[in-house]
């Protein structure tokens, strides 16, 4: 590997730093996402309990002792279930409007590093070609042996910016996934809490 990437020329450290950083974000974002949904389901059926019993002071305290967004998203929308549907409404919006960035934070850095990683590669592909043809212009020639150095940094820059990109785009449209899905869950629990303590 080492070899490697000695041979494909200068454009491989941006592209070593690319995947390094695509690698770091990779690794927040699973350990973030897993956390914000771990358990909610668990948490929800407590609620779900507790409000059919008419205990929201006891719900909200199962909220304000339990870790992640949708505790917090559910204990704000609790605490303002004196004030109406309306308050909790905007209880619920308002402080999903802080969880959500978090959890999205750092997902644009990583559609940028993917496509950045292409364009990295590319020009690697270019300025090995441009090596290779000042090899033949001045050796005079068009032997193999004198044009192979540069295209081979062409097509490793080419192949390491792939390499980086492709899984860091799957990465991205994953986490993407995750987050739209939590969203949606975080909307219908915050539905199901009113339609059990507001019933119409």
């Amino acid at each position: 590997m080492l070899n490697y990437f000695l041979r494909g020329g200068i454009m491989m450290y941006p592209l070593f730093l690319a995947s390094v950083l695509a690698l770091a974000i990779i690794i927040n974002k699973v350990y973030v996402l897993s956390r914000a949904t771990t358990n909610e389901r668990e948490l929800m059926g407590k609620i779900r309990e507790l409000l059919n019993r008419k205990m929201v002071e006891q719900a909200g305290v199962v909220c304000k002792n339990s870790k992640g967004p949708v505790a917090s998203i559910l204990k704000a929308g609790l605490s303002q279930y004196d004030k109406g549907q309306k308050a909790m409404e905007v209880a619920f919006e308002t402080q999903a409007s802080e969880e959500v960035p978090r959890l999205e934070r750092y997902l644009p850095a990583l559609a940028t590093i993917a496509a950045v990683s292409t364009l990295m590669g590319f020009t690697g592909t270019v300025t090995g070609m441009i090596r290779a043809f000042d090899s033949i212009a001045a050796a005079s020639a068009t032997s193999p042996a004198i044009v192979a150095s540069g295209i081979s940094e062409a097509l490793i820059t080419t192949a390491a910016g792939l390499f980086i990109a492709i899984p860091t785009v799957l990465f991205y449209r994953y986490f993407v996934h995750r987050v739209d899905r939590f969203v949606s869950e975080v909307e219908r629990y915050c539905r199901e809490l009113i339609r059990i303590l507001i019933p119409s």
